[in-house]
């Protein structure tokens, strides 16, 4: 690794050291990370540069800096990976709570003048659900013909056309949405996270990462922590949600529009569709066990998650002053 880093970079490494799911380095008493970079481009690479370095001419604490490698290039390829280094300060405390500083975050996004497209997400989320729908329908099908080869399959073949039929919903929320509302400004694309919940800044684990930077409505960050909430407490989350959502709204109130796209992020089945893929993608014999358990939890708590979906006004609190349409075959709240 430390040659890597001086071939790549011409860094000469002081010292290593595992830090969670990254690799740290240190280079004249300065801290960098290694990070993986699947899936992105160097265009989105700049574009994530430039969020981070808006961000921290705000003067928002702890934000890494990309470091381009010798050849010009943010992306280089590690035993056939695409990695990143990070210029990554040292975590401090947070002394806003979590809904504060995503306001802030997300706010200074808003009013950012950088013309910003390789990230953009915004007005995205039919096409690109449809198109994970599409490709998970087309593997499904194939499956059912040539029959189940294992435990997972068969759980897979069941289960899928329930999770197809709340993708399909999700969607339909969103088209709805779109002709229903009308946005205001909070509705404006914003700086947001890939998953906001695997961003080690929030649990005080790590820096401000500019791998994690998507330019999207804030709602995407909002609804994956309550997900998060949610797969940590169950229908208990109901106190750290309003909670969660009263501190953001006391700097940036939600609009019904913002309100009704959180809610059909909630019923697009990401973890379904993630455990899923990841699964079938997985190499490790005792990862695809892991997330055979995953799926079983997902089938076994599928009713329960009916009945936070159809309670989730009352839960975040606005059951009255926010009208969301309900969705009919969900359990009556």
């Amino acid at each position: 690794m430390e040659k890597w880093v001086y071939e790549q970079y011409g860094m000469r490494v002081e010292r290593l050291e595992r830090r969670g799911t990254h690799t740290a380095v240190w280079h004249k008493r300065e801290r960098f990370l290694i990070v993986p970079a699947d899936g992105r481009s160097e265009a989105e690479m700049e574009e994530r540069q430039q969020m981070s370095r808006y961000l921290r001419t705000k003067g928002v604490g702890s934000v890494g800096e990309l470091v381009k490698t010798t050849s010009g290039t943010y992306i280089a390829t590690w035993d056939g990976k695409p990695m990143a280094l990070v210029r990554a300060p040292l975590p401090t405390a947070r002394f806003r709570s979590l809904g504060r500083e995503l306001a802030v975050i997300h706010e200074y996004g808003r009013s950012c003048p950088l013309p910003i497209t390789a990230c953009r997400r915004i007005g995205q989320w039919r096409e690109l659900w449809a198109k994970r729908i599409d490709q998970m329908e087309a593997f499904w099908a194939n499956m059912l013909a040539t029959g189940p080869a294992s435990p997972f399959d068969r759980l897979f073949i069941e289960s899928f056309p329930y999770y197809l039929g709340l993708a399909e919903n999700a969607i339909q929320y969103v088209a709805d949405t779109e002709l229903d509302e009308e946005p205001l400004r909070i509705d404006y694309a914003a700086f947001c996270h890939e998953r906001l919940p695997q961003a080690g800044w929030v649990e005080g684990a790590e820096a401000k990462l500019p791998i994690d930077w998507v330019y999207d409505h804030c709602a995407r960050d909002l609804a994956e922590w309550v997900r998060h909430l949610y797969h940590q407490r169950g229908l208990g989350c109901q106190r750290a949600v309003r909670q969660f959502f009263q501190d953001y709204g006391h700097l940036s109130p939600l609009s019904p529009f913002a309100w009704r796209l959180i809610y059909a992020r909630l019923l697009f089945p990401l973890p379904y569709f993630e455990c899923v893929e990841s699964y079938y993608t997985a190499v490790d014999r005792n990862e695809q066990v892991r997330y055979e358990g995953e799926l079983h939890r997902l089938l076994d708590g599928s009713h329960e998650y009916e009945r936070f979906l159809a309670s989730f006004a009352e839960i975040a609190g606005i059951s009255e002053r926010v009208r969301l349409p309900v969705i009919e075959w969900l359990p009556s709240a």
